[in-house]
């Protein structure tokens, strides 16, 4: 017996087009300015390096870009998760460590909290959805 089921298409415009309005609502309050504290590149790189690392370390290649289940994707979303966490206290002991005037303080508090942005971002929008595709 053949299973008919269809999956929905359309999948990476509709969260592309969720990307997109948060990066809009941020420049429409603040201007260019108010996007400078998402661009975090070492928030970045743990966030999604570490993500795919972990998840590497519990499934096989394959099973990460061609997953024949949810599984290998809600994996991935908890480790999104907590690379957020950690990329976020890895940006703010630092910083509450060191000395400084109040201004670069400020700044370098925004910039450890785009390590959590990132982590609810690739968890709860990109990698919880496209687990939810592949439900039975």
């Amino acid at each position: 017996m053949e299973n008919n089921i269809v999956k929905p298409r359309g999948g990476f415009f509709k969260q592309s087009f969720v990307v997109l309005l948060l990066i809009v609502s941020v420049y429409l309050d603040q201007g260019m300015m108010g996007l400078a504290p998402f661009i975090n590149f070492e928030a970045i790189l743990l966030v999604f390096g570490g993500t795919f690392l972990l998840t590497w370390t519990a499934f096989p290649l394959k099973e990460i870009f061609c997953p024949a289940g949810p599984h290998a994707l809600r994996h991935a979303a908890g480790c999104a998760l907590g690379m957020g966490v950690l990329s976020t206290l890895l940006g703010l002991m630092p910083t509450l460590w060191a000395e400084g005037n109040m201004v670069i303080f400020t700044k370098r508090v925004a910039a450890a909290l785009a390590g959590l942005f990132y982590g609810f971002l690739l968890s709860k929008v990109i990698l919880t959805q496209l687990a939810a595709r592949l439900e039975p």
